[in-house]
């Protein structure tokens, strides 16, 4: 994937320790303003009752469905879907007496607050595992109002275009689009899915599916940061750490918030220039209708 130009805002206070310690702070997702972000609200789209019922009513179709796969799900489950398929291979018509007992109204098959408070529980365990990830968080504008406003010290900091070292295997090539939607996504889109993924699926590839949608996804109320990510979890056995280095010749330009103050300006720029002499530095300015451009300095 080629990536856009990205930009990384910062304070004043993050500017010079970013260009002087030659590192990028890289945050833990309980750090983020949105207290939502990065998290799991829900297992599935609709409410937990909704979904047994599903789960009950789509359970045998899903195996039908797998009637000839090997189970991947682990034991002992796997055995009795092994029994189940060879029951429904020798005699279709068990499928339809058991879907019949499942549907039955009158039966009570699963219990509604027991599985809520799993699910309840489930979700707090996929959250705390979430915070074992370290973002560093783009911007592709580097003219946003709101962005030098809430992420540059009300145009007081600075803006830094990250451009990867491709030669030098580069971790921000790994820079990936946030996506945008009208609420924080369910674990699993669709239930019965859900079902076939677990009894069937590829867990491995399943697993980074999921963990991909929470990383890169956001709702409509933060469309206006143009967000790239890189993620990177902590391995287990490691240290936790907030900071990464970066190679001097990834920070290319770095643009000027244009309320800074002058002892700021000239301490922000000798850090710059003695990371490369080959940063371009601009300064933020207004044209005549009053937009935000920038001039080389």
């Amino acid at each position: 994937m080629t990536l856009p130009p990205l930009y990384k805002y910062l304070d004043v206070s993050g500017a010079k320790l970013t260009l002087g310690n030659r590192t990028f702070k890289h945050a833990k997702p309980s750090d983020f303003n949105d207290t939502e972000d990065l998290t799991i609200q829900s297992i599935f789209a609709e409410n937990t009752e909704e979904a047994l019922k599903k789960i009950a009513g789509g359970f045998t179709d899903v195996i039908l469905r797998h009637l000839d796969e090997e189970p991947t799900c682990s034991s002992p489950m796997k055995e009795k879907i092994r029994v189940i398929q060879q029951v429904y291979r020798a005699n279709p018509g068990a499928a339809e007496l058991v879907r019949s007992e499942l549907m039955n109204p009158g039966k009570q098959i699963y219990d509604v607050e027991y599985h809520r408070d799993r699910a309840q529980a489930f979700i707090a365990e996929i959250n705390e595992f979430m915070q074992g990830y370290r973002v560093l968080c783009v911007s592709s504008h580097k003219d946003s109002e709101r962005m030098w406003t809430e992420y540059a010290e009300k145009h007081k900091g600075v803006s830094l275009r990250i451009q990867p070292n491709l030669a030098e295997d580069s971790k921000f090539r790994l820079f990936r689009p946030v996506i945008y939607c009208e609420k924080r996504p369910p674990l699993y889109e669709d239930t019965l899915e859900f079902i076939a993924g677990a009894l069937f699926g590829d867990h491995e590839a399943r697993t980074k599916e999921i963990i991909e949608r929470i990383i890169y996804t956001k709702t409509l109320d933060w469309q206006h940061e143009g967000e790239y990510r890189l993620a990177i979890p902590i391995r287990k056995d490691e240290e936790p750490w907030i900071t990464l280095p970066y190679h001097p010749e990834e920070i290319t330009e770095l643009y000027l918030g244009l309320k800074m103050e002058k002892s700021d300006i000239e301490d922000i720029v000798g850090k710059a220039r003695l990371i490369s002499r080959d940063i371009a530095i601009f300064r933020a300015k207004r044209d005549g209708g009053g937009k935000l451009v920038f001039d080389k300095f």
